[in-house]
């Protein structure tokens, strides 16, 4: 990608320890790895970035090394602002924290000193420095960046980076280099790399890019699951008591209507008796309608009815 090929190196340097290492600086930053090589040896170098914001970026450093001299400090440089920084020593099964300082050298370079308990010849030790930084994540057309740059000035057995992106953020191209593991969880986005066997000189690039923080909808309060129920039970009830409310009020008329026809076939009776199907004709309703009528003014009493052909014949009843 030619944006990195131009790009400034940004990152760390792993540390020369003593006076060598002051002297390759000075003379316009040249590395002599044959100076330090016989300091100590690198097992293993790892890095660790814990993303909580584009500003806000935990950064840890994990050297594993065998020293081949007397050495009481280690040095790490970068170019990226150190914050509260803290380390530790592991050797064998003890841990301890050890004694750290940062001073600005050359460039607006910021060294790192830790400073340890004497370590002789042949013994081996983890060092583990952790600090808050910013300023490796950058916008890019409208998405976040990250961006790291790292050089060995001598042969390192593993090389191991960890990059962490909390939840609320989807990962974009590029991916420089094809992260050899990628795993995904409800709370964030891990990618790792690793690398056997560096050489003195080997310099890697590390870029990914990822969305800005996506809004996540809060799950809503179970007082509303609550409150849309007890509205669903009020809903359902006024609906039930509406439709009784309703067949009700229909009984209601169809007894007035049927009190409104009971009087005017009383009132056509009380001149004598008449057909059923003449009352329907004078009444404008169907036989049907007049058949349920007269069934019910019979079973109150108020007429009789005698079969006469396919009708009947309707009487007042005295």
């Amino acid at each position: 990608m030619s944006a990195v090929k131009d790009q400034k190196s940004r990152g760390r340097k792993p540390a020369v320890v003593g006076v060598g290492l002051l002297l390759v600086i000075s003379l316009f930053l040249v590395f002599t790895p044959s100076v330090v090589a016989s300091d100590y040896t690198m097992n293993a170098y790892a890095l660790y970035f814990e993303v909580h914001s584009p500003d806000n970026v935990t950064e840890t450093v994990e050297i594993d090394l065998t020293s081949n001299s007397t050495m009481e400090s280690y040095i790490i440089y970068t170019d990226y602002p150190v914050e509260k920084p803290r380390a530790r020593i592991t050797l064998g099964n003890t841990s301890e924290p050890i004694n750290v300082t940062v001073s600005s050298v050359l460039g607006g370079t910021n060294a790192i000193y830790m400073h340890f308990p004497r370590l002789e010849p042949g013994e081996r030790a983890v060092l583990r420095l952790t600090f808050t930084t910013r300023g490796m994540i950058t916008e890019n057309g409208g998405r976040e960046q990250f961006t790291y740059y790292v050089k060995f000035s001598q042969p390192v057995g593993l090389f191991h980076v960890q990059l962490t992106i909390p939840r609320g953020y989807a990962v974009l191209s590029p991916i420089i280099p094809s992260p050899d593991k990628v795993e995904s969880s409800m709370e964030r986005l891990l990618l790792e790399w690793n690398r056997r066997y560096v050489n003195a000189g080997d310099e890697f690039y590390f870029i990914v890019g990822f969305s800005g923080e996506i809004a996540v909808p809060k799950r809503p309060s179970p007082l509303i699951y609550a409150a849309l129920f007890l509205l669903g039970l009020v809903l359902g009830g006024a609906t039930v008591y509406g439709y009784f409310r309703y067949r009700e009020r229909k009984r209601e008329e169809m007894k007035e209507h049927l009190r409104s026809d009971e009087e005017r076939i009383l009132a056509m009776l009380d001149e004598g008796s008449l057909l059923q199907s003449e009352l329907a004709e004078k009444l404008g309703v169907s036989k049907a309608k007049v058949s349920i009528i007269l069934r019910e003014m019979e079973e109150k009493g108020l007429i009789t009815r005698v079969r006469e052909g396919r009708t009947y014949r309707v009487f007042l009843k005295e």
